[in-house]
Parts: structure tokens; sequence; C-alpha cells
């Protein structure tokens, strides 16, 4: 059994491999604004919710919690 040593990678296949490297973190970093922007936009449009004081608390924690569920959903 021979161990083969490996060689450098060549100009080219560097090249390639760094276009690679670059390209996920772009790509990365573009999900990362695009997440941001989008909690933004959510944080701009939630408006907190009507108190409603013929609910009890109860009832007004679990529609809360509805609302909660549905914005992780979405």
């Amino acid at each position: 059994m021979t161990l083969s040593t490996s060689t450098p990678p060549t100009e080219d296949e560097q090249i390639f491999e760094d276009d690679v490297h670059y390209g996920i973190a772009d790509c990365r970093r573009r999900l990362r604004e695009q997440a941001r922007s989008q909690r933004s936009t959510l944080r701009a449009h939630n408006h907190p919710p009507i108190q409603r004081l013929d609910e009890t608390s109860s009832d007004r924690a679990t529609a809360q919690l509805e609302e909660r569920e549905e914005a992780l959903i979405t």
C-alpha cells in the first residue's frame, strides 16, 4: 500500500475553489440581508393588538398565542 501525496492545486483549480467559496459566502450574506429586511418589514407592519375589555385574560392570552404561532408559520 502506497500513500500518494496530494499535489497543490493548479492556479485554475484554486481560482475555481475561491470562486465557489466566495459565491457561497455571498449567497449567505444575501440571505442574511433578506431575512433582516423581512423581519424589519414585519415589525413595521405589526401593530399592537387591540385590547378588548370584554375578553377575559385567558381568552386574550390564547388569542395572542395563536397570533405568535401564525407569525412563526409565515
